[in-house]
């Protein structure tokens, strides 16, 4: 199976960056969690925090906004009316019945552009729909974790990323994409 992550690799941009937008715009009190979202994300960068550390202290913000959502599956229809034109044309080209999307994105967020574009496989954050909390957060070494769990003896003929946070995926595929942008560099 080919694997590929998500943002930035097929997804031209962030998904996560585009989804708080697309919410801003319906609900603009929500810039208050920007800071603290922001000053995590640069403290992270820096090395001043660990990925762990970040989502304890400021998941909270994340699930506190879902939980006023009145229609979060409503809402991922129309945040990809709007951004499924985002999708680079070449990985329709080389697509693959048994594809694999692995992503930090939630997985409700991934399920509808998976629909959307006949992929019937995908890992990604995922939350409990009734209290919205983050129960796996899949990123770096936890999507290795996650492809374990779900496919034991599925083999990684090819992975397609965007970066080297994912290189416990690395270290499994047989063959190494690296996506920039439509340039698209062999690794192994």
């Amino acid at each position: 199976m080919n694997v590929y992550d998500f943002d930035n690799t097929i997804y031209d941009g962030e998904s996560g960056l585009d989804l708080f937008l697309f919410y801003l715009r319906r609900y603009p009190d929500i810039i208050q969690y920007a800071p603290k979202v922001i000053a995590a994300t640069i403290r992270y960068k820096r090395h001043k925090i660990t990925i762990e550390e970040a989502l304890t202290r400021y998941t909270i913000y994340i699930e506190t906004f879902l939980r006023r959502l009145p229609d979060p599956q409503g809402d991922m229809e129309r945040f990809w009316d709007k951004h499924q034109h985002k999708i680079k044309p070449w990985y329709e080209d080389i697509r693959r019945p048994d594809d694999l999307i692995i992503s930090a994105s939630p997985e409700a967020e991934l399920s509808v552009i998976c629909r959307r574009l006949g992929i019937n496989q995908f890992l990604g954050t995922r939350v409990d729909e009734e209290t919205m909390t983050i129960t796996h957060f899949n990123f770096r070494e936890n999507k290795v974790k996650y492809f374990r769990e779900q496919y034991p003896d599925a083999v990684i003929d090819t992975l397609y990323t965007d970066s080297y946070n994912d290189r416990w995926l690395m270290d499994i595929a047989t063959h190494v994409v690296l996506v920039k942008g439509d340039k698209q560099t062999v690794l192994k």
